[in-house]
């Protein structure tokens, strides 16, 4: 609310210049002095306010000498009361007119009067506020006293840009008015570090120094605004006091706590615990006492809030209680809960232990295993407690239960289980009463990642059984997590009474995710089973990593059983991205039924199928779910009327990069840049710092193989040899005199596995460098290591493995600064826009912009832990920090396209022999596929010849004719038409087509040797067919060639000439080339050449139209994200790369420009634009619904706020075919930028200088 009221709140002010004129003014009386300089002061009021334009102010000669322009007065505006967001003190200058004790001043965009009795006001500042949002427009004048008769106003644009940039800068950032002004009039660039965010902005003081007027001030903003939004102080103000005037910014509306979530324990024992939730719904802040009451108490309890905008807390009291029915009711001023209770007394106490835990000891990353434990009451009162799940002692969920005397209860924590990094966890839980401990009691610790992890992921349990018959049970386990395991899978069957009747172990040794994950179906047969009428077994299947159980009957009169066997659903999911989810379910009863399926949550529509099934017969429900917005774990129900289940839908925000352990892993195609921010593994020695050598390498793992990348060795002088951590590399790094080089961007392929692997080395030798630094005053010569001996720390050796901690935003940061006073600490190499709460830094979170992850080193210490870093002589892992970022996705479709490079034919060949025709065939797309050429010879299919291409490789297809088994004398058809049997596409395929002719001819003759052209073309543009004529008689000749063409979309169309062409002379035994031109009106098309000699096969032509738009949803990609057009793309950070689909919705492929603009929403300046070409597919589309594309723009955007457009054009059209547009706010995080992009104060002003 605040953000969309501040938008409105602009801070202004006017440049103008006062310049002497020659007009000459009449005198006026004495007595009206005081009157006439009022009038002065109000004509120069409105002057200033028409300030865009030349105009002069003309000064009677009666009161022009007592006129002049003073800078005693100053004005302050700082915001949220922030010290280093605040303009510092700025001279109010007032055009003053002063005789005989009275003045008359325009100050502040306002007409003051000085009288005996005080100052008053004749005219309000130029200050104005309406709910919420403040407007001010000061006037900056400088000048001495005024000579001339007139004064002209007149707009300065270069002072009004400069002054308000500067003023800007001192409002948001750490940079005062004067370093600012200084830093612009010198040409520079602004770079203060963001303070104070803009959007955040809720309250603004004016404070007012050594004006005469200060009481007319304070009387002005008193009598103006309502006290609860615009505050005065002092009370009293005289001549020159300071006053202070406090607007409340953005909502403003009247504080109202609300009372929600109010719980009583239903069976206390003495007191009864009462709780709720208050929440400040309104705008302004506000204290009020919460009330607790219970009805014929006369004990009632208060407690004292104070919430702002939107802030809310938990209050609790405890009130007398005995047996019966009372009303319970917790009130603030505004809004009250009530509930009624009716109690009965019971002697004794709960006692809530934990009897049974199911959970997993290890997990794939990201997994949510199922993770439950069983309380039971054993007391005898009714326990409300809470069971708290702890990860390493630290709580990680609590879960609220009601239980009574001798109920039980089940609780679910697979929310909960730590399986966002790879990791060894000790996991417990507690109740009031009892422990539970993994570790303990099942001897091993929680893994995640780095093991194997049997999951079951179907199971196909027996339907329709008859008393006397054997169960067969089917599962299939997968080992989802990353390396092989051995371990077993067993089935077990339960009767009614939970007696085994059956059991099997299975083991099973299968690959993980490393290895390409393996699966194996295991079938277990039970002996006999028996039932009177019918009896419910249930089925049991377990590894050590995940267990499925349900039931089926077996007798003659067994009901139907609707059974869930599996459930579908893939994690992680992004937000708002789609993903489908399903179930399984088999009637495992012994009648058949129809029954309804659903698939439901608290956050999508439900779905539902009815569903006939007979015993043993099985059917399966999908629904396609969009995912929430917002990350987090979200429940999905899967129903029949015998049973319902339920998974958990993980919905993360970056899921493209994810970390695995001391690696990165991409799940598609990006675009990154790794970035190093610092490096410090140094020491100093009386006078000097000790640099260690470091260097850093990119160690990738993906389909193609394994290979390193060393990072900057060919940085700097050839002695530093790739050393990151040297003196040379540190001036680099924070010197701006010195180019920064340490940035490397790569394109990753999808599931490329990846690491920045920083290895420090002992060292034999040293040298002085040139290289001086000053820390804390004092300067330190510098050595660095000359002759670099065995490696001291190498993350890629395993027992280091975690000597790099990978964090992403809101992480907390291992160690306590750095340590030796002369490194960089965490805070000087990230900045401290990336680290909150860096006063204490045990405590410091990482503050990141969208797609970022930090890498921290600990190169000294080996086999350290980030656990561990916590104070001196514990590793400080910043000897080394990288900044991984996410520029884009870098997507195509991926597909094998062939094309026809050459067909070798002969045009004749001898009787009784064959003839070969060779293909040559180009594999020109980005995926090898296969290619397969049908051949038709003599108007009869003849053969089909398929191979495996790979992207840019050549393969040649020789089709042997049977040409020695036909009559010679004649010419004979051949055709090819090559298809991809992969693609979605419904079309044809390429064509060639030709003649072979059989045996000797005399006279001329003139055969068609082959006809080519492109299968398909956009309608706006022309194609040809390519034909050549082969004189294959034994003398020279004429050959008249025509191409004849019929519409096949039209029944009634018959072949017509559309073209043809005339050879004078072919010499026998020549060939000669020629083109025909083909249709161009839109249809598919059959067409053929002949001569009088010859006719060539017929072959297939399409005229399509391609129609290219952007896609508005999810189309634009910044980062690891995707976003709607029409809406407002919300990020932190800049962004480096924009990328923008576009989809063919036609029926042909074809090139496209698209044009990008990006342009600064507060001003309207180009700050971007330029055009690319995409290929939105090739030849004949039908049956492709949409061909996608994209446009990669480097747009290199810092923070602040923009509006784009995306204009598609056709080669053949000036206009746009299509556009869209949308606006970006890129919020800010380190990196100056949003100077009035994104600000809803904008600050201007201007210069008034008086003449000499």
């Amino acid at each position: 609310m605040g953000v969309v009221l501040l938008a409105s709140a602009v801070i202004v002010g006017a440049v103008l210049i006062v310049q002497v004129g020659q007009q000459t003014i009449g005198d006026v009386n004495n007595d009206a002095n005081v009157e006439l300089a009022e009038e002065v002061m109000l004509s120069v009021d409105q002057s200033f306010q028409r300030s865009d334009s030349d105009e002069s102010v003309e000064i009677p000669d009666r009161v022009r000498s007592d006129v002049d322009v003073s800078s005693e007065a100053t004005y302050n505006l700082t915001l949220n009361g922030r010290s280093a967001c605040s303009t510092g003190n700025r001279s109010l200058q007032t055009i003053r007119y002063q005789k005989d004790e009275q003045q008359v001043g325009y100050q502040g965009g306002g007409v003051w009067r000085m009288t005996e009795s005080g100052a008053t006001m004749s005219s309000p500042p130029a200050v104005n506020y309406d709910e919420g949002a403040l407007s001010l427009s000061f006037a900056n004048i400088s000048g001495k006293q005024i000579n001339g008769e007139s004064v002209t106003v007149h707009t300065d644009r270069n002072a009004t840009h400069r002054h308000e940039q500067a003023l800007e800068e001192a409002l948001y950032t750490d940079w005062s008015y004067t370093k600012a002004r200084t830093e612009l009039d010198k040409g520079n660039t602004l770079s203060g570090t963001r303070e104070c965010d803009p959007r955040r902005v809720t309250e603004a003081n004016l404070t007012i120094t050594n004006s005469n007027y200060a009481r007319a001030w304070a009387d002005w903003a008193r009598s103006t605004y309502d006290d609860r939004y615009v505050e005065v102080t002092p009370n009293s103000v005289e001549p020159g006091e300071t006053i202070h005037i406090r607007f409340a910014l953005g909502d403003v509306s009247d504080p109202e706590f609300e009372v929600d979530r109010m719980s009583v324990n239903a069976d206390p024992s003495g007191k009864a615990p009462v709780t709720a939730t208050v929440r400040n719904t309104g705008g302004l802040q506000d204290t009020q006492t919460i009330h607790f009451n219970r009805s014929g108490a006369s004990n009632n309890e208060t407690v004292e809030v104070t919430l702002a905008e939107g802030e809310s807390t938990t209050v609790s009291e405890s009130l007398n209680a005995d047996s019966g029915t009372h009303n319970f009711t917790v009130a603030s001023n505004d809004h009250e809960a009530y509930k009624r209770i009716t109690y009965t007394s019971v002697p004794g106490s709960p006692s809530l232990n934990i009897t049974n835990a199911s959970i997993p000891a290890t997990a794939r990353l990201n997994q949510v295993p199922s993770a439950t434990v069983t309380v039971k009451n054993n007391g005898t009162m009714t326990a409300d407690q809470n069971v708290t799940f702890l990860v390493n002692g630290s709580v990680n969920a609590t879960r609220s239960v009601t239980v009574h005397p001798g109920n039980e209860q089940t609780v679910d924590f697979g929310s909960a289980m730590p399986t966002s990094e790879n990791g060894t966890y000790d996991l417990e839980v507690e109740t009031e009463d009892d422990t539970y401990s993994q570790s303990s009691e099942d001897g091993h610790y929680f893994v995640v990642g780095d093991s194997g992890v049997y999951e079951i992921t179907s199971v196909s349990p027996p339907g329709g059984l008859q008393s006397g018959d054997k169960a067969t049970i089917t599962a299939t386990i997968e080992n989802t997590g990353d390396i092989r395991k051995s371990g077993s899978a067993t089935i077990t069957i339960e009767n009614e009474s939970g007696t085994v009747v059956y059991s099997e172990s299975t083991t099973l040794t299968l690959d993980g995710t490393r290895e390409g994950t393996e699966s194996k179906t295991v079938s277990s047969t039970s002996g006999a089973l028996t039932a009177p009428s019918y009896s419910n077994y249930t089925y049991i299947v377990e590894t050590p990593d995940d267990t499925v159980n349900g039931t089926f009957t077996v007798g003659a009169s067994a009901p139907p059983v609707f059974d869930v066997t599996s459930v579908s659903v893939d994690n992680p999911v992004g937000p708002e991205n789609e993903t489908e989810v399903g179930f399984t379910v088999t009637n495992t009863g012994g009648t058949s039924d129809s029954q309804t399926l659903r698939i439901s949550s608290d956050w999508t529509d439900d779905t539902s199928s009815d569903e006939q099934l007979d015993p043993g017969e099985s059917t399966t429900v999908t629904q396609t779910v969009t995912a929430p917005s917002e990350e987090g774990f979200y429940r999905l129900n899967f129903t029949t009327e015998n049973q319902t289940t339920w998974r958990i839908l993980n919905v993360q925000s970056d899921l493209v990069v994810e970390r695995d352990g001391s690696e990165l892993t991409t799940r598609e195609r990006v675009n990154a840049s790794i970035k190093l921010k610092g490096a410090e593994l140094e020491g100093s020695r009386g006078g000097y710092i000790s640099h260690a050598h470091v260097d850093m390498s990119l160690d990738v793992q993906n389909q193609s193989g394994d290979y390193t990348i060393p990072l900057w060795h060919d940085v700097g002088y050839d002695f530093e040899n790739g050393d990151v951590n040297g003196p040379y590399a540190e001036r680099r790094l924070i010197n701006d005199a010195y180019a920064d080089p340490y940035e490397y961007s790569k394109t990753f392929e999808k599931n490329s596995s990846f690491s920045v692997v920083a290895t420090s080395y002992y060292c034999e030798d040293y040298a002085y460098t040139d290289v001086e630094f000053e820390i804390d005053g004092s300067r330190y010569d510098t050595i660095r290591c000359s002759d670099p001996a065995e490696d001291r720390i190498s993350i890629s050796d395993p027992e280091n493995n975690r000597n790099v901690d990978i964090l992403g935003d809101g992480e907390q940061i291992p160690g306590y600064g750095q340590a030796e006073p002369e490194q960089r600490s965490l805070e000087d190499m990230l900045g401290e826009q990336r680290l909150n709460e860096t006063e204490d830094s045990d405590r410091a979170s990482l503050n990141l912009a969208d797609g970022e992850r930090v890498f921290l080193y600990e190169l000294s210490e080996r086999n350290a832990n980030p656990d561990n870093a916590g104070g001196l002589d514990d590793p400080d892992y910043n000897d080394a920090v990288v900044l991984f970022r996410t520029n884009a996705l870098e997507r195509d479709v991926t597909e094998p396209r062939f094309k026809i490079l050459d067909v070798d034919a002969p045009a004749r060949v001898d009787e009784n022999t064959d003839a070969t025709v060779t293909a040559t065939i180009k594999n020109v797309g980005n995926a090898s596929g296969t290619a397969a050429i049908s051949t038709t010879f003599d108007g009869s299919p003849y053969s089909v010849k398929t191979e495996t291409i790979e992207t840019g490789s050549i393969q040649q297809f020789d089709i042997d004719l049977a040409t020695s088994s036909k009559t010679p004398g004649k010419s004979y058809q051949y055709k090819l038409n090559l298809t991809n049997p992969d693609s979605n596409a419904t079309a044809g395929g390429k064509e060639w087509g030709g003649n072979v002719y059989v045996g000797e001819k005399d006279g001329q003759f003139m055969q068609v040797d082959s006809v080519r052209a492109p299968g398909a073309i956009d309608n706006d543009e022309s194609a040809d067919a390519t034909v050549t004529i082969a004189n294959v008689g034994d003398a020279d000749g004429t050959a008249e060639i025509e191409l004849y063409t019929k519409n096949t979309d039209h029944t009634s169309s018959t072949f017509s000439r559309h073209d043809s062409a005339t050879i004078s002379t072919l010499n026998h035994g020549d060939t000669e080339q020629l083109t025909l031109g083909l249709p161009t009106d839109r249809g598919n098309y059959t067409y053929y050449v002949t001569t009088r000699d010859s006719t060539s096969a017929k072959q297939s032509f399409f005229v399509g139209q391609s129609t290219v738009v952007v896609n508005d949803t999810r189309g634009v990609n910044i980062g690891a994200e995707t976003y709607d057009t029409s809406t407002l793309i919300e990020r932190r950070g800049g962004a480096q790369r924009m990328t923008v689909e576009v989809l063919n919705t036609g029926t042909v492929g074809d090139d496209r420009k698209v044009k990008l603009t990006v342009e600064n929403k507060s001003d309207g300046g180009e700050v971007f634009t330029g055009s690319t070409t995409v290929t939105a597919g090739s030849g004949d589309l039908t049956g492709v619904e949409e061909y996608p594309a994209w446009a990669g723009y480097d747009v290199d955007l810092d923070a602040g706020y923009y509006t784009y457009e995306v204009a598609v054009y056709n080669d053949t059209s000036g206009d746009p075919e299509d556009t869209a547009t949308g606006e970006i706010y890129l919020k800010e995080i380190d990196e100056r930028g949003a100077t009035g992009n994104d600000s809803p104060i904008s600050v201007d002003s201007e210069t008034v200088t008086i003449g000499d």
